[in-house]
């Protein structure tokens, strides 16, 4: 029964009694309390405890339709509060909203150990909010980007970070974007920013990142210098420094003779493995020799070998030897396989 049905009810009640009592003792009486003295009706001295009844449980009435009221409201909140800690579940973001009842705390805690890995029904899933993440989930997993400005995802949310990768594979150039704030060079998503720059940018731009430089990103450099159709262009000294950063070794810098003689004159060609050989000694000797070799320089490749120890380059030794009795083979190829 509503409180306001149950008034009315008791109100109604209170007149047929005090009418009905009324109707045959119309008589007064008088209560006296010590000096006090009170004169009513007898029918409303014997209503008078039911009007206190009356009060009394509609005050009893009010508060629990109150404490209701405040609970159903509650539980609305919660409501809305669960919806939203379950949009942050399926995003894969912590959350660190509470609830107000008990109703909600532990589908609360469970949720929250909960991951969202395949792909969910929800076809029949009425809310839209969900419904969104839902999908905004599945595309972002199936290798699209999606704009998740209004999700306010946090930079290391694995989901945020699978979204700029997706975004990074469709939009190269976006590269630059994300090295702009890159703090720690080590991060995942950086490193495959960077290794996108490796294809678009410029080799001053690339320079500009202090990222650590390996021998496998020295030969894609290189390989870009390298194209003709490429204006990708390094100057002689940073490929030195580069070098130098990985500890190249004698068949690196003997690579590095091979394939960079098609991009240099013969005098910077010979100046460049002239001074890799004073300042790296045996570890660029054989590079120098090489470059010596192709360039007809016979005189100065004999100068070298005899004024060095009988066991040191010893294959030079024998393609000189075999040059002089008027055989000629394939340098590099002799130097690699024999």
């Amino acid at each position: 029964m509503g409180i306001k049905r149950y008034v009315l009810l008791s109100i109604i009640y209170i007149l047929a009694i005090g009418l009905y009592v009324y109707s045959f003792n119309g008589d007064s009486y008088t209560l006296k309390i010590f000096t006090v003295s009170l004169s009513m009706p007898v029918a409303v001295w014997i209503v008078v405890p039911v009007i206190v009844l009356f009060f009394a449980s509609v005050s009893h009435l009010a508060y629990y339709a109150f404490k209701d009221f405040f609970y159903k409201r509650a539980l609305k909140k919660d409501l809305d509060t669960y919806i939203k800690v379950s949009k942050k579940i399926i995003l894969g973001e912590k959350s660190g909203l509470k609830f107000k009842t008990d109703l909600f705390k532990l589908p609360s805690f469970i949720s929250k150990t909960l991951n969202y890995v395949k792909k969910a029904d929800i076809q029949n899933l009425e809310n839209e909010e969900l419904k969104e993440c839902y999908m905004l989930v599945d595309n972002i997993r199936d290798g699209k980007y999606e704009d998740l400005k209004k999700f306010k995802l946090s930079p290391t949310n694995d989901l945020f970070i699978l979204n700029e990768e997706n975004r990074l594979k469709s939009e190269p150039k976006y590269a630059y974007t994300i090295l702009k704030t890159c703090e720690n060079l080590e991060n995942d998503l950086c490193q495959k920013a960077y290794n996108e720059l490796l294809n678009i940018g410029t080799f001053s731009e690339i320079k500009k990142y202090k990222f650590h430089i390996n021998k496998n990103i020295f030969r894609r450099m290189m390989e870009r210098y390298l194209d003709d159709e490429d204006d990708f262009d390094m100057d002689i000294n940073s490929i030195k420094e580069m070098l130098e950063t990985f500890n190249a070794n004698s068949e690196d810098y003997l690579e590095l003779a091979q394939e960079i003689k098609i991009k240099l004159n013969p005098d910077d060609l010979i100046e460049l493995f002239k001074k890799l050989y004073n300042e790296k000694g045996h570890i660029a000797a054989n590079a120098y020799l090489y470059t010596l070799f192709e360039l007809e320089m016979i005189d100065k490749v004999r100068e070298i070998l005899e004024n060095s120890e009988e066991e040191d380059f010893l294959k030079f030794k024998t393609l000189l030897f075999l040059r002089d009795h008027g055989k000629n083979i394939d340098t590099i190829k002799y130097l690699r396989e024999c």
